[in-house]
């Protein structure tokens, strides 16, 4: 997209398609307009006609920073100072020695009132647009610039006239050229127009602004090896790169100081960092077994509340089933009397009539007889439905769904002895952790105390050598 070095006027990158400039050198009072619309161009003209001023225009524009260009070059004229951008934005053109006086004044066209704009655009192949401009006047006697660019094209009569040094035409210039993007950037110092025209055009560093200053007058080469190496590379500091190359190996050395220290401090460490760690658990347990040795009280009354309630229960059903069997067994007693009786006066009177009353109250009998097994089967079923089991069984269902229940009863009374034994045994696990805890802590303390790493017996025996012989420990 950026083909810098092809010779093909269509494809060289961007290109300068016009350039407007105002009220610069003797250019005065009017826009003076260069379109080569790309191509390359030939400017001549007669001697002092102003041939320099243009190019010297389109170096200011390109070239922002003062101390990297020099005016008038092209012409071959060694003194280089006679122009500056006050020059020419005054419009310096001769100097005149008026009778009487004892130095030359200069000839200027404009005064201080006066201002100067610059303009370039450029593009390129892929129709990309980008306009350089610079504006400058003068303020309380000095000059002040104003540094900009433009993705779009633009020209001195359009965008900056009128001008006031109020900044009434930037506000204007912004305005009307709004789009989804920036369309105007302002700068206002040449460092950071400088980095954007680089960044922008495609070239690799700012040096090539001033390579362009270098090139634009180019006349004489004398040294091709020095013109390369003073315009084109970049300064590289040796120095400096070894300080801070030597600065870095001394703080990785460090670091592998420090690392293989922190290793070291670690392996060191980690014994003790395991028992903390084993401490830790057995104290979490201990913290368990406690909790479950003061709720465990609490859980057996609970339990036993529980199958007391159940044992009551089931006594007051059973009391309830021998009551009404008992009530069976009373009534059948009364109505056995009663048929004794009747019996007695049916061979005695052999009524009819008798025997019918008679055959009725025992029809009463069987249906309240009825009415009560049917009772005592909807609470079957109620319990038979709690625990799970068939409701309404037949005669060997029922027996076998007895027996089932009192075999999960006795079944429960196990579990019940089993958790007893397991908390019995989970109460001797944490008095052998108490033990082993207090061993560790033992071990601790006659660490801290020796400062070494002798423990156990072998201290015991040590602190009886040293009683014995009346030796010191540092001695030993």
């Amino acid at each position: 997209m950026l083909s810098l070095f092809s010779t093909g006027s269509d494809t060289s990158g961007f290109r300068l398609k016009y350039m407007e400039i105002y009220n610069w050198g003797t250019f005065h009072e009017r826009i003076f307009r260069m379109e080569p619309q790309g191509n390359n161009a030939l400017l001549t003209g007669a001697n002092a006609s102003g041939k320099s001023t243009i190019i010297d225009a389109l170096l200011t524009l390109m070239v922002p920073a003062k101390k990297d260009r020099f005016y008038n070059q092209s012409s071959g004229v060694e003194k280089k100072g006679n122009r500056t951008e006050e020059t020419y934005v005054l419009g310096n053109y001769g100097n005149i020695q008026r009778d009487g006086e004892s130095g030359a004044s200069t000839q200027s066209l404009r005064d201080h009132s006066a201002y100067s704009v610059l303009l370039a655009t450029f593009t390129n192949t892929d129709t990309r647009v980008v306009t350089v401009f610079q504006v400058r006047w003068f303020s309380g006697g000095e000059l002040r610039r104003t540094f900009g660019l433009a993705h779009c094209e633009l020209d001195i009569k359009t965008d900056f006239q009128p001008f006031d040094g109020k900044g009434m035409w930037r506000r204007r210039l912004e305005s009307s050229h709004k789009g989804n993007r920036t369309m105007v950037e302002f700068f206002e110092g040449p460092v950071g127009y400088a980095d954007r025209i680089t960044q922008l055009f495609g070239m690799r560093s700012v040096k090539a602004l001033s390579l362009f200053n270098q090139i634009v007058g180019v006349k004489v080469l004398d040294d091709l090896d020095d013109f390369i190496r003073t315009n084109m590379l970049e300064e590289q500091n040796a120095e400096s790169q070894y300080i801070m190359l030597k600065d870095s190996f001394k703080t990785l050395m460090e670091a592998k100081t420090n690392i293989e220290k922190a290793g070291k401090q670690i392996e060191m460490l980690t014994p003790i960092s395991e028992y903390a760690d084993e401490i830790k658990e057995y104290a979490q347990k201990i913290k368990q077994l406690s909790m479950d040795r003061e709720s465990i009280d609490y859980w057996f009354a609970r339990k036993t509340i529980e199958l007391g309630k159940e044992r009551v229960d089931s006594l007051e059903q059973e009391q309830e089933s021998l009551e009404k069997e008992e009530k069976k067994l009373r009534d059948d007693e009364d109505r056995m009397r009663e048929d004794e009786r009747s019996i007695a006066l049916a061979i005695e009177n052999d009524e009819v009539g008798r025997k019918i009353k008679e055959m009725e109250q025992e029809i009463k009998r069987l249906e309240e007889l009825r009415d009560e097994r049917v009772s005592r089967m909807d609470e079957y079923n109620a319990v038979a439905s709690v625990l799970s089991l068939t409701t309404d069984p037949d005669k060997d269902t029922f027996i076998s769904q007895r027996d089932s229940v009192s075999g999960r009863l006795e079944g429960m009374n196990a579990g019940i002895e089993q958790k007893i034994r397991e908390t019995i045994a989970l109460e001797n696990d944490r008095k052998d952790i108490d033990q082993r805890i207090d061993e560790y802590i033992r071990t601790i303390d006659s660490l801290k105390k020796n400062k070494n790493n002798i423990s156990g017996r072998e201290s015991e025996i040590r602190e009886m050598i040293l009683e014995h012989t009346g030796a010191t420990k540092d001695e030993i």
